[in-house]
């Protein structure tokens, strides 16, 4: 079926629907579905010379953070990141960097 469907859509007899251009669902801005912003203590790393981590030695976790340019003025300090983390690509998106050790 799939087959035929391809060779008819090739040969212009069937045509695909359009898909309507321009339209926006907004979502709604419920507090409920935004993360939460929370707190990750740890040391910035530079993984391979190229981009930096936060490494977490108490949970024996690193993080990807989404903020290069930030994270490289901490290179080598413990840190606090407050953040929201993706946990599917393990990254920390970045709201604030401080020192731990003022």
């Amino acid at each position: 079926m799939l087959l035929l469907t391809a060779d008819l859509m090739a040969s212009g007899s069937i045509v695909p629907a359009a898909r309507p251009q321009g339209i926006r669902v907004q979502a709604q801005n419920n507090s409920q579905d935004q993360p939460a912003i929370r707190a990750f203590k740890g040391k910035i790393l530079s993984q391979n010379g190229q981009r930096f981590i936060l490494r977490d030695d108490v949970n024996e976790v690193w993080y990807h953070l989404d903020d290069q340019q930030q994270a490289g003025k901490f290179l080598g300090k413990n840190v606090v990141v407050m953040g929201v983390l993706d946990v599917p690509i393990d990254t920390i998106h970045v709201h604030s960097i401080t020192d731990a050790n003022p």
